[in-house]
């Protein structure tokens, strides 16, 4: 008879577990997911914003950008992959010049994470810049070199 119910409790919990393995491949994949962020320095504590909301935030005056440092190098990096234009360029040699030029700046950890694309708040958001459409990038780092102006130097 124990028999019986042992093969019966078999068959029903048979269908259950391929769920199971998929539930812990999900698992597996949250983990791998979880380290690709923090590896590439956008940690679920840091708050990567999206790119409307980055829009939105720099238009109102609600994103605090974090140092000249950091936004010198985001507009290098907007430059470098074809998002400047004459107005981001000169934004970002203005504030070159104004905290000590380029050899001071690369000195910071700041400087170093804008050149990967990387744009720090005052807050602590972070907004990595790698993948935007270029027409989305153009306008991200319009409003990141007028934010600056009024920001750093003070036009």
């Amino acid at each position: 008879m124990t028999r019986r119910y042992l093969g019966i409790a078999l068959l029903a919990v048979a269908p259950i577990l391929p769920g199971l393995a998929s539930a812990n491949a999900f698992d597996h994949l949250k983990q791998s997911a979880s380290s690709l962020m923090n590896s590439s320095g956008m940690t679920q504590n840091q708050n990567a914003v999206g790119s409307a909301t980055l829009l939105r935030e720099l238009g109102s005056g609600s994103f605090n950008l974090a140092s000249p440092q950091n936004v010198a190098g985001v507009l290098g990096y907007c430059e470098k992959h074809g998002y400047a234009q004459s107005a981001t360029q000169q934004v970002k040699n203005s504030l070159l010049s104004k905290i000590g030029g380029r050899t001071s700046a690369e000195k910071s950890a700041g400087f170093q994470q804008g050149l990967s694309g990387v744009l720090e708040s005052g807050q602590g958001n972070r907004f990595n810049l790698t993948g935007l459409e270029d027409r989305i990038g153009s306008r991200v780092c319009g409003a990141i070199a007028h934010r600056a102006l009024s920001s750093f130097l003070g036009q």
